[in-house]
C-alpha cells in the first residue's frame, strides 16, 4: 500500500515533467544544459528568498501578512526573471554569431527551444523543493486531509498543484522572454501579473 501511494502521488505529480524531458528536452543536448544551469539558477533563487524572510519568522498569522509575504517573494523571483532575460538575451546574441560562422540558421523555433529549457529548470527546482519534499511522508500507514478540502488529501491535492505550477512555469517563461524579445507591453506584463495574482489566491485558500 505504501509503495503505491508513493509511485501514485510521484507519476502524477511528476510523471508529465519527466516525460516533457525526455521527449522535448533530451533530443536537444544545449537545452539539456540550458535546463541544469536554469534549475541551478532558480534553486539559488528560492535558497536567497528563504533565507530573506529567515529574519521575518514568524510571521503575523493573518491574510494581510501572508499576502505581503507572498507578494514580495513574487517581486523577488520576477528581478530574478528580468536577470534571466538579460543571460537568455546574452545567449542569443552568441549563438545567432555561431550560427552565422558554421553556415546554419538560428531560427525562431530554437528560440522557443531555449525558452522551454529555462523554463523547465525553472518549474522542475519548484515542483521538487514544494512537492518533492511530501513524497517521503507518502509511504506512511495513514494519510493527511485539509478542513479546507476534505475529499482529497493534501498528498493529491499536492501532486495536482504540482503538475499545474510545473505547466505554469515552463508556459510564463515563454511568454516572458517572447514579450521581452518583442518588446510587447502585454506579454512583459503577463508573467509578473499571473504570479501575483496566483500567490493571491494561494493567500485566500
Amino acid at each position: 500500500m505504501a509503495a503505491s501511494s508513493f509511485f501514485g502521488h510521484f507519476f502524477l505529480g511528476l510523471g508529465p515533467g519527466i516525460a516533457f524531458f525526455l521527449v522535448i528536452i533530451v533530443p536537444k543536448s544545449f537545452v539539456v544544459l540550458l535546463s541544469l544551469f536554469s534549475a541551478f539558477y532558480w534553486l539559488l533563487v528560492l535558497l536567497f528568498t528563504t533565507a530573506v524572510f529567515r529574519g521575518c519568522v514568524p510571521i503575523t498569522a493573518s491574510q494581510p501578512a501572508y499576502a505581503g509575504t507572498l507578494l514580495a517573494a513574487v517581486a523577488i523571483e520576477e528581478i530574478a526573471r528580468y536577470a534571466m532575460w538579460q543571460m537568455h538575451k546574452r545567449a542569443l546574441v552568441v549563438l545567432h554569431r555561431m550560427s552565422v560562422q558554421s553556415g546554419h540558421t538560428f531560427t525562431k523555433l530554437d528560440e522557443l527551444y531555449l525558452a522551454l529549457g529555462w523554463g523547465y529548470g525553472h518549474a522542475a527546482v519548484h515542483v521538487l523543493f514544494l512537492f518533492g519534499s511530501l513524497l517521503p511522508l507518502t509511504t506512511g500507514h495513514g494519510t493527511v486531509y485539509s478542513t479546507s478540502c476534505p475529499d482529497m488529501s493534501i498528498f493529491l491535492v499536492g501532486a495536482l498543484n504540482s503538475l499545474g505550477l510545473g505547466a505554469t512555469l515552463v508556459a510564463l517563461s515563454v511568454i516572458a522572454l517572447d514579450g521581452w524579445s518583442r518588446g510587447s507591453l502585454v506579454g512583459k506584463s503577463y508573467a509578473p501579473v499571473m504570479h501575483a495574482g496566483a500567490a493571491l489566491v494561494v493567500s485566500n485558500g
